[in-house]
């Protein structure tokens, strides 16, 4: 059994994730979660990759990768295909499955990259292809801290929205990858897309406790770099539009509107900025200028 502590939880796996590698801990008396590799044969699950909720069960299945059954947000049963990678059933294990456990949970799961500079974490959210990762690697190039790429749990709480450390790692495009020299830290290519790599990152919290979210950045394209500050109801639409993971598993859910309420607790917590820039990798400089200015000048 493999032990890890990841988002505040506790988990014993019945398989290896090594993309956890750093989250991982000696033993875990009493374990949040379980994560069984089932030896038995496969359930019925949706033949349209649609997720189906069955009580306190949620499952769903990729073809020629497996299913996943999620019970309770205590237990995560997998059903590999015979012929399934490995790597392929951890990307959905460590992603849809993972997201939808912590929706059993009540947890706030979201999308996005986050990095820690000078004592205060920023979460870059957006649109899909708004360059999420690749504004968290131009901040970790200028000496930020990797705190989270992907999912990550957002927890409000008394004294301030909190971000729980969630990867070691950062996905790029392999332009990216040259712009930023390096190719020396990819990992590996990513499984679903020919020219999108995993990347080592040197400096992250992960391990650490969950920490303060100072501020989340809503990235756009435009002609000009502009950060200016989102309030109200558009500051709200565009944090869950540009966050919220799995939608449509979450409306079969019936989870809505208690990640509603989250998503308005973390916004009445935390500023909501928007970063309208070029898509152009030479204006990530000027970009990085505007968001370090904007996280020094919170004290």
């Amino acid at each position: 059994m493999h032990s890890y502590r990841h988002s505040g939880l506790a988990i014993a796996s019945g398989i290896e994730l090594p993309e956890w590698q750093a989250f991982r801990v000696e033993n875990v008396a009493t374990a949040d979660v379980e994560i069984v590799l089932s030896d038995r044969r496969s359930p019925s699950f949706p033949a349209d990759g649609s997720t189906a909720v069955k009580g306190d069960t949620v499952c769903f299945a990729v073809e020629g990768v497996g299913g996943w059954e999620i019970v309770g947000g205590r237990r995560m049963v997998l059903h590999p295909s015979l012929a399934a990678d490995p790597r392929e059933v951890r990307l959905f294990t460590l992603g849809s499955a993972w997201g939808l456990l912590g929706y059993q949970r009540g947890h706030a799961m979201w999308h996005g990259s986050a990095v820690e500079m000078g004592g205060h974490s920023v979460l870059f959210c957006g649109d899909a292809g708004e360059g999420k990762s690749t504004m968290a690697a131009a901040m970790l190039d200028a000496g930020a801290a990797l705190v989270a790429d992907d999912l990550s749990r957002i927890e409000p709480a008394a004294d301030g929205a909190l971000i729980h450390p969630s990867s070691t790692r950062i996905k790029l495009w392999g332009e990216a990858v040259d712009h930023f020299g390096w190719r020396e830290r990819v990992i590996e290519r990513d499984w679903m897309r020919e020219d999108k790599f995993h990347c080592r990152v040197p400096v992250h919290l992960a391990g650490d406790d969950a920490v303060r979210l100072a501020a989340i950045v809503v990235l756009a394209t435009g002609e000009n770099v502009a950060l200016e500050p989102v309030t109200g109801a558009e500051a709200m639409t565009a944090v869950l539009a540009g966050t919220i993971y799995r939608p449509e598993a979450l409306e079969a859910m019936g989870r809505w509107a208690e990640q509603g309420a989250l998503a308005a607790q973390t916004v009445a917590q935390c500023p909501v900025w928007r970063l309208t820039r070029p898509r152009d990798l030479g204006a990530l400089s000027q970009s990085v200028v505007r968001v370090t200015e904007l996280l020094a000048s919170l004290g």
